[in-house]
């Protein structure tokens, strides 16, 4: 993966964590929303100035956007799930397995 892509995966992840569609983003931008695609897809650098925008209207920070420090593990992903599974009572862990396995299907 190059770093366009990377920076893609991490503005795309943004992006959705306020549920915005792409066409918001590039509303908020003042680009196309074609624009906003490129970028995700990781085609695309997005200008400092648009970017600068979007988190001054999005509420966070400019280097949010380049950091990677968020991602967990997967052993830390493991043992927060299973500290989570130990505190549901027997319905509730029930559920959870079922949605796993719709997961999985």
């Amino acid at each position: 993966m190059n770093k366009k892509q990377i920076f893609g995966k991490r503005f795309k992840e943004i992006r959705k964590n306020f549920g915005y569609t792409q066409d918001k983003m590039a509303e908020i931008a003042g680009i196309e929303p074609q624009s906003i695609s490129k970028i995700e897809s990781g085609k695309n650098f997005p200008l400092l100035s648009n970017l600068e925008k979007i988190a001054d209207n999005l509420g966070i920070e400019l280097e949010d956007f380049f950091d990677y420090n968020h991602k967990t593990s997967e052993a830390q992903l493991k043992s927060d799930l299973l500290k989570i599974f130990d505190k549901l009572d027997i319905n509730d862990k029930e559920r959870l397995l079922r949605l796993a396995k719709v997961l999985l299907a």
